[in-house]
């Protein structure tokens, strides 16, 4: 909180008039058991609704809920087609409040509320030749590149898909009726042994043998990476060690990044300012403005405090939910795995990893 825990001049807005109109309350309209510990859910959305969730493959959405009397937000990748309806797959977490009740306790014909899709991760040109390593709940996002690549006239795809056992395998019929010359899928598990699949996890050495094996992979003209951090840090340094440019590597991580370490600045000018920082947010037109020290939290976590419905996720510089323009000022981010260098000379940050770093900061979520 501020160091004056002061707001000058601000009020709070109803939560249904502010930025989370994004969402939508939808049915759930299929329910699909993939493994012991994931399901597929199918959404039903109106033909009114329908403009508002096309998507990209490789996009997520957001899920939110109330349980236990908390308001919960979570994002889940978009599996579907393009021309399929709506759908998420969620693998229950242990611990996770939210991947549990939905495994557990959703049912068809329950409302929902959902965001529109969102993210950088995506496919946007499925007429090339592509690579993707994906493990466990990973494949979710990676699903949807496939079927989109399958549909394409001159694209392609080798998917390289790690998983503990055979039975962990989400969306498995799904990945056998897309094998195909054009979608080629090699599966590799690491606690079993079954004819016909790759021995072993994601490690730096198995990628590099997967690679070794056949070179012709590092002539594809985009890299695609979902799964644990480890694995996404794995394929990113094998990939790189064969001469990959790393704009051509996407990568998608579900959870906070612990190895993925830095802070990213929005201005290359270097400043020694620090100390309180006059700090002005804008919401769906109104301006909200309070006092944050260079050294205290984050510009979201001290919005919400002074009453601001402001939107998030993840809250680990994962996803975009919480993306904002600077307007004015210097901000610093503590980190950041969601933004393209081009947003971030945009002069876009996450909100969730911003921290002031000039006298005054500006910043707009309605840019």
């Amino acid at each position: 909180m501020g160091v004056f825990n002061k707001l000058f001049g601000s009020k709070k807005k109803d939560t249904e008039n502010s930025i989370k109109s994004d969402f939508h309350i939808v049915k759930v309209l299929q329910i699909s058991k993939l493994t012991k510990e994931s399901v597929k859910v199918t959404f039903d959305i109106s033909n009114d609704a329908a403009p508002d969730f096309k998507f990209i493959p490789g996009q997520y959405i957001d899920v939110k809920l109330k349980l236990d009397g908390k308001e919960e937000i979570r994002s889940y990748s978009i599996c579907s087609g393009l021309n399929e309806p709506l759908s998420i797959g969620i693998k229950k977490v242990e611990g996770g409040k939210v991947s549990t009740y939905i495994n557990n306790c959703l049912k068809i014909g329950d409302d929902l509320s959902i965001s529109i899709p969102r993210g950088n991760f995506k496919l946007n040109d499925p007429n090339k030749n592509y690579v993707a390593f994906a493990a466990g709940s990973g494949i979710t996002p990676i699903l949807s590149i496939a079927k989109e690549i399958a549909q394409s006239e001159n694209g392609g795809l080798d998917l390289f898909y790690a998983n503990k056992t055979a039975d962990a395998i989400m969306f498995l019929e799904e990945l056998h009726q897309l094998q195909s010359d054009k979608v080629r899928i090699h599966y590799s598990l690491s606690q079993e042994e079954k004819e016909g699949f790759i021995k072993g996890r994601f490690s730096q050495e198995n990628i590099q043998k997967v690679i070794k094996n056949d070179l012709s992979l590092l002539k594809k003209e985009g890299y695609f990476i979902c799964g644990p951090e480890e694995m996404i840090v794995n394929a990113e340094k094998v990939l790189k060690e064969f001469g990959v440019s790393g704009d051509k590597i996407h990568f998608e991580l579900f959870t906070t990044p612990v190895l993925m370490k830095g802070n990213v600045t929005i201005d290359a000018i270097l400043t020694e300012f620090s100390g309180i920082s006059q700090v002005k947010v804008i919401l769906d037109d109104e301006e909200f403005d309070f006092e944050l020290a260079t050294d205290g939290g984050t510009i979201l976590n001290e919005a919400e405090a002074f009453g601001v419905d402001a939107p998030y996720s993840c809250r680990g510089g994962v996803c975009c939910t919480c993306k904002a323009k600077v307007i004015e000022g210097i901000v610093k981010m503590d980190a950041n795995l969601a933004l393209t260098d081009g947003e971030i000379k945009d002069g876009y940050v996450l909100s969730c990893q911003a921290h002031p770093a000039s006298e005054k900061v500006v910043i707009s979520y309605d840019e």
